[in-house]
This record gives C-alpha cells, sequence and structure tokens, in this order.
C-alpha cells in the first residue's frame, strides 16, 4: 500500500514537470492542487444560530438558507431624503440599442473552464457556437433591453460555501461565491462595458481599484514618493487602511439607481439594471444539491 502511494506520488510529480515544461501550467497547477490539497471538512455538519450542531440532509441546507438570507437580505436604513433632490439625478434619454458588434465581443469574452450557473449551460458552448449562436443572442439582448425583462434563468443564481479558516462548522467561516448563467454574461458584460466607459470620464485619476493599467505596484510607488515627500519637509502624513469584512453583501439599490442617474448613465442602462434585481434569486448549492 505505502509502495502504491509512493508511485502515485511519482507520477503526480512527474506530470506536474512535464505540464510546465510544455508550458502547460494549468494542468500543472491543477494536478499540484490534487497532490497538495488537504482534506477539508464538507459542510455536511454545521451549527445553527444557537450553536446546536445539525447532521441532517433537510436541516444542513435549511441552515444555510437561513444564513445567506440574514446576510443578504439585510433590513438597510438608508437616508432616502436624499433621492428627493431633483437636481442631481435628472434623467438622461435613452442611449443606443444593444449592438451586435457588442454582444460578439461579449462572447469571445466569456472565459472557458468556469463552472455552469443553473441553466447547466458551459462556457464552451456559446464560444464556440459560431455566428448563429452571436445572432441568437443579440436578438435576444436587444429583446431584454427594449423590454426591460430578463429570463429567469438569468436572475438566478446558485451560492457555493467554502471554506475560510477557524471552525467551519459556524456558517461565518465560509466565505460564499455566486455562480450565475453564463449566457446572462453576455447582457452583462455589454452593460459592464458601456458603465466603465462612462466611469473613465468622471472618475479621478487617484482612483486605481478596478481599473484597468492601475497596478498596486504602481499605487505603492506612489505612495512612496508621497511618504518620502512629507518626510523630507517634516510635515504629517496619514494613511488610512479599510478592510471591509462583507464589501457588497448588502447594497442601498435606490441610492445606486440615484447615483448613476446623478454621473449622467443613461436611462435605458439604469432601467435593465434595475429589472435585473427586481427578479434576482438565489439558491444555496451544497453537496451537490440545491437548497
Amino acid at each position: 500500500m505505502r509502495e502504491a502511494k509512493e508511485k502515485w506520488i511519482e507520477d503526480q510529480c512527474e506530470e506536474i514537470q512535464h505540464g510546465m515544461a510544455s508550458g502547460n501550467s494549468r494542468k500543472a497547477y491543477e494536478t499540484l492542487k490534487t497532490l497538495t490539497k488537504t482534506q477539508q471538512p464538507r459542510a455536511a455538519e454545521i451549527e445553527d444560530s444557537s450553536g446546536n450542531l445539525l447532521t441532517e440532509n433537510t436541516a444542513v441546507p435549511d441552515r444555510w438558507t437561513e444564513y445567506c438570507t440574514e446576510l443578504y437580505n439585510y433590513e438597510l436604513q438608508p437616508d432616502t431624503a436624499k433621492l428627493n433632490n431633483p437636481h442631481w439625478a435628472e434623467r438622461v434619454p435613452d442611449d443606443l440599442p444593444i449592438l451586435r458588434d457588442e454582444v460578439a465581443d461579449a462572447v469571445r469574452s466569456i472565459k472557458p473552464g468556469k463552472s455552469p450557473g443553473i441553466d447547466n449551460i458551459p462556457a464552451e458552448l456559446l464560444r464556440h457556437g459560431g455566428e448563429v449562436v452571436i445572432d441568437r443572442y443579440h436578438e435576444l439582448c436587444r429583446k431584454i433591453w427594449e423590454e426591460k425583462k430578463w429570463p429567469k434563468e438569468w436572475t438566478q443564481s446558485l451560492v457555493i460555501p467554502l471554506p475560510k479558516k477557524g471552525n467551519l462548522r459556524q456558517c461565518q467561516n465560509y466565505r460564499t461565491i455566486s455562480l450565475i448563467s453564463h449566457p446572462s454574461k453576455i447582457l452583462l458584460r455589454v452593460i459592464l462595458k458601456r458603465l466603465k466607459t462612462k466611469a473613465e470620464e468622471i472618475l479621478a485619476e487617484e482612483q486605481a481599484g478596478f481599473r484597468p493599467g492601475r497596478s498596486t505596484t504602481e499605487q505603492i510607488f506612489n505612495s512612496r514618493l508621497i511618504i518620502e515627500e512629507h518626510l523630507q519637509h517634516q510635515r504629517d502624513l496619514f494613511h488610512n487602511f479599510i478592510d471591509f469584512k462583507k464589501a457588497f453583501d448588502r447594497v442601498w439599490h435606490d441610492g445606486l439607481w440615484w447615483v448613476l442617474r446623478g454621473f449622467g448613465v443613461e436611462e435605458g442602462l439604469i432601467q435593465t439594471i434595475e429589472a435585473l434585481y427586481e427578479k434576482a434569486s438565489s439558491a444555496v448549492f451544497l453537496n451537490n444539491r440545491v437548497g
């Protein structure tokens, strides 16, 4: 048994070496992950909100559903008075309809090898579907844009809990990722590209997050220059570091639409995003089952 295990390890190491030598780094790292990973407890045992251990097939998914509902459906108490300011959020007329070239670019940019959403449509099917797929999805995206109605599968996501650290019988020690429909990413990428174009017109030069061509290295270099200048002139300098526990779980949607209008984003684009979030829903995917 021991000899067989050692032989298997040697074979895996040779496969990693071959992958790196042949330029297939993805395969090499996948093999390395298989070789080095430690066994993590599956989320088959979890504690309820009172600390009681749950093990039943129905109780565990129910607990995850409860936890995610509390996490994402948190009741916000925003300052709604801001929404009544007509001078900030004037509506900009509708922009261009969805263009075929936009859909074609979005289809080609979908990354392969990613897990599908609730509809089980793989990314490779879209990427290699040719002109027929582009034409059909252009027609569908244009219809969604005009009617402001998204297909049901495009508004649903699968929430998957992944272990972080600490007591893995507690839900808060997992991070959640959402798997969305690959076809929905076509229109989402079109929307994102249009939003980025608008954002580049209004973002400050110092803003580096989520912007291409602005690396962490560049920001560290800029910070160092500022520090050196203040040290040279013996002036006080304050750096503010914020690490959000959960950055985007609780967003005030009405306030978000208000901000987009205030920045001059076209009304058709905003209403299409609004329509998506009005029907958005999630289901927990746990141990190969949808909860």
